[in-house]
């Protein structure tokens, strides 16, 4: 035997036991740790090493929970929003995040386990919690923070006074928050449970429209007004004046040119109007109450609906040909469709029996689009069954809530806004359902308070004041008002309008459950804030123009118990969050407030918080 045979035998002898040393301290290292995280192992900020599994994900909830009631401030030429996880649709997922934490050392190869031991032993381990996101919401609170920074500045631009067309030269740069980067702040800030303020950035925009391109697009615009355009349906002739005409045309641009294009919110209202005429409702399952009994229904009847997305696109085809100089559109047939109710069968066999429970509340001082939306609104609820055990969706019963159903552009929040939408006004009907409900003892599911406290809300239906926190707001697809029919019979929904009271009774059969609800008693009141100035040439240039109310923020708690007929009890707090909404205004030029804005507008500089882009 070679001396070289003898110390490979040795080399060999040493490096297994060096292998087995290696696999008996990790086997002891993980049965010392059996069921926790292994040391030196941090969630974001939040330091989980050596912790039991269920103490890190409680620990974790723990942080999570003061990271979502404090938020995240987003800062801007010192001032501050504060950004709440729950309205911005991100979500925290804690389990996953200890499950990965849990995994670091225990998973991969024998290779891979050493390399991640060795990583926690010589320094931490950090890692990002995963993330749910609600991508719609997501966006519409950020677009909602950039509208309250936003100065997008002016470029070359056209207005129609009547169906004279003026081109206006006073141009101006300004600025955009930028989106995406705040989007990704603000992910990164959950991830990591960072409570530091987010700063944003702005982008900037210059003028850029030649003025050589004014002169075609006023030719466009007076192709589209010269004749008027007339909508038919059954004999009926709807004139559309060039003066309407001109209303649907906006001052746009397409790389450095002028161009025409389609304002199609004013062609929405015009169509809306002209469904308001066209328009008859179906007559869906009613029933005839008697000393607060369901006695019988009353038959079916069909009715006719304009088809209002059609009838838009129809609208901007004909504006398309007009602008291209084709042969002008004179003419247009309506689309309108034949809906047919929904018999099913009586009462008696439903087992709609009684009332169970009712709320009023009262509308005074709206609109006439929001009462119009209010009525429509109750109309679709009416007549609705509710099965044992099924859970109901305002916003699935609701169904589409645009111009094709009978809704009217009114105020609805969106963001840090109030802008015109269809279906504003919608909340005072999921607002007395949710009040009907908890009167009747049913059980809520899902269930959201509004961004900013609206006084219609915060009254009984005889206009007393009872303060904020029963309000329930909807928008399509969420936030939703859902509740549980868990009587074990049918539910009927009976809705109905009079003056400015609009009322849900809710029919079935009572089961001997008790409801009490404790509140709404207010926690917390923040002030609004100063006004916000927008400065616009829509309006004189020495005059001002309100958009916004302001409304105090603040917190607020009610209590819902229900006390079934075997004595059993269930809880529930509604806790509500309102945010401070100042004043905004739209100024003239000439207002002191224009001209505090315009001292404070950004001009081309090395600033580096600025970044060229073309509008």
């Amino acid at each position: 035997m070679s001396i070289f045979t003898v110390a490979g035998k040795k080399v060999v002898l040493m490096l297994a036991v060096i292998a087995l040393v290696a696999i008996t301290a990790i086997a002891l290292f993980h049965i010392a740790y059996a069921g926790h995280v292994l040391p030196n192992i941090h969630i974001g900020s939040v330091d989980v090493g050596g912790l039991p599994v269920s103490v890190a994900e409680a620990k974790l909830e723990g942080r999570i929970q003061s990271f979502s009631a404090v938020g995240i401030p987003v800062t801007l030429d010192g001032q501050t929003q504060l950004v709440h996880l729950d309205r911005f649709g991100i979500r925290v997922d804690a389990t996953a995040a200890v499950e990965q934490a849990a995994a670091v050392g225990r998973t991969g190869n024998f290779a891979n386990q050493i390399k991640e031991l060795y990583q926690v032993l010589s320094r931490p381990v950090v890692i990002s919690s995963p993330l749910v996101t609600d991508e719609a919401a997501l966006s519409n609170e950020i677009a909602g923070i950039a509208a309250l920074y936003d100065q997008p500045g002016r470029d070359i631009r056209f207005v129609i006074k009547g169906t004279e067309v003026q081109i206006l030269n006073d141009t101006k740069p300004g600025f955009v928050i930028d989106q995406q980067r705040l989007r990704n702040d603000l992910l990164n800030a959950a991830a990591t449970l960072d409570f530091s303020a987010i700063a944003a950035q702005k982008i900037l925009r210059q003028p850029h429209v030649d003025p050589q391109s004014v002169v075609d697009a006023v030719a466009s615009v007076k192709r589209v007004i010269a004749t008027p355009l007339t909508l038919i349906y059954q004999g009926s002739h709807y004139e559309v004046t060039p003066k309407e005409l001109a209303g649907f045309l906006a001052s746009s641009s397409e790389g450095n040119r002028l161009v025409v294009s389609f304002d199609t919110r004013a062609i929405a209202q015009y169509v809306a109007s002209i469904a308001e005429r066209v328009n008859t409702s179906a007559q869906s399952l009613q029933v005839i109450i008697k000393d607060n009994l369901v006695t019988s229904f009353t038959a079916p009847r069909a009715g006719r609906v304009l088809e209002e997305a059609d009838t838009i696109s129809l609208l901007r085809q004909a504006l398309t040909s007009r602008l291209a100089g084709k042969e002008a559109v004179s003419e247009l047939s309506l689309p309108v469709a034949v809906r047919q109710p929904v018999v099913d069968g009586s009462a008696a066999d439903l087992g709609i029996k009684e009332l169970i429970g009712s709320a009023t509340t009262t509308f005074a001082g709206s609109p006439k689009n929001r009462i119009a939306n209010i009525k429509n609104g109750t109309r679709f609820l009416t007549g609705i069954l509710i099965a044992p055990d099924n859970e109901f969706s305002t916003i699935g019963a609701l169904g589409e809530i645009d111009n094709t159903t009978g809704y009217l552009p009114e105020l609805v929040i969106k963001g840090d806004r109030t802008v015109p939408e269809f279906g504003g006004g919608l909340c005072q009907v999921s607002t007395t359902l949710f009040r009907s409900v908890l009167n009747a003892g049913l059980p809520v599911t899902t269930r959201q308070n509004h961004s900013y406290r609206v006084s219609y809300y915060e009254k009984d239906a005889k206009g007393k004041y009872i303060g904020p926190g029963l309000d329930a707001t909807i928008y399509s697809p969420r936030p939703d008002f859902r509740f549980k029919n868990d009587t074990g019979k049918n539910i009927l929904i009976v809705g109905h309008v009079e003056g400015d009271l609009i009322t849900f009774d809710l029919y079935g059969t009572k089961d001997g459950r008790r409801a009490v609800v404790d509140g709404p008693h207010t926690l917390s009141t923040i002030p609004a804030g100063s006004p916000i100035y927008v400065e616009s040439d829509t309006i004189a240039s020495t005059s001002k123009q309100l958009l916004e109310h302001a409304h105090a923020g603040g917190s607020a708690i009610a209590t819902y118990t229900i006390t079934y007929n075997d004595g059993h009890v269930e809880t529930q707090e509604f806790k509500s969050y309102y945010r401070p909404w100042p004043e905004r205004w739209l100024v003239g030029s000439d207002t002191p407030e224009a001209k505090q804005l315009n001292a404070e507008s950004p001009a081309v500089s090395d600033n580096n918080t600025l970044s060229s882009e073309e509008l």
